[in-house]
């Protein structure tokens, strides 16, 4: 297929994976577009090759009439390699329906080398999808340069809390799945308007989030925090849970 679009997540609660996959294929079932899956479960084994080719192909059986191709990569891949997949001339943008991110990598990847990014309005990746720009009266504010796919706010799942990494009553975001398939459509029938948008905010990117800057913002709160008493550790853990970014 000429128009694809990548997704990259592991395969569990938190990247929502199936629902990403599932609703690409009701969205374009009529349609020859690709969807670009990289993914593994617990490793880059054979079997877990194999196990993952199993959870995809049980989702495809349920249209065999579909039109749309659902492409898998499976196992390790060099930067260059990488690099190579974000830029190659029909991979069209990133897909993404987290439910929360403490950074995002690969949706800075992919924003970082020009490539269009759909994902939810909400955790850690907006820090760099949105830039400033001038509104109609002058005004710098924050503005959006990616296809914002609407969400609501919920408890994580019970069977998902994980001792000192997902902690019981934080939050995630629960993409919507009608706005992620207009943002879907959308992106594949303005491609143009969101290149042009992606370019943009890689320029952006590319002035400020400079390697050297970002590491040393980094070992700069991690130096903070292990030089503060316990109870400033404490009130910063607090508000971080508090802002419900799971």
């Amino acid at each position: 297929t000429d128009f694809n679009f990548l997704t990259f997540a592991q395969w569990g609660p938190r990247k929502n994976l199936e629902n990403t996959i599932q609703w690409f294929i009701e969205e374009f079932i009529d349609v020859p577009v690709g969807l670009v899956v990289k993914t593994f479960i617990v490793n880059n084994s054979t079997i877990d090759r194999h196990e993952t080719e199993k959870r995809i192909k049980g989702m495809l059986d349920k249209y065999p009439q579909r039109k749309c191709k659902v492409y898998l990569l499976h196992g390790d891949m060099s930067d260059s390699e990488m690099m190579a997949l974000y830029n190659n001339s029909k991979i069209k943008a990133l897909a993404s329906l987290t439910h929360g991110e403490g950074f995002g990598l690969p949706l800075f990847e992919a924003a970082y080398n020009g490539l269009p990014v759909i994902a939810p309005d909400w955790s850690g990746h907006v820090d760099f999808l949105y830039k400033p720009a001038e509104d109609k009266k002058g005004k710098i504010k924050n503005k959006a340069h990616f296809a914002r796919v609407d969400y609501d706010i919920g408890p994580i799942p019970k069977e998902v809390v994980w001792d000192g990494v997902l902690i019981k009553d934080s939050m995630w975001c629960y993409p919507k799945q009608g706005s992620y398939k207009m943002k879907l459509r959308e992106v594949y029938k303005e491609y143009g308007r969101f290149k042009k948008q992606a370019k943009d905010l890689k320029s952006w990117i590319l002035k400020n989030f400079e390697e050297k800057e970002q590491y040393n913002k980094f070992t700069n709160i991690v130096d903070s925090v292990l030089r503060a008493p316990d109870e400033e550790v404490d009130l910063l853990f607090n508000q971080l849970l508090a802002q419900g970014n799971g």
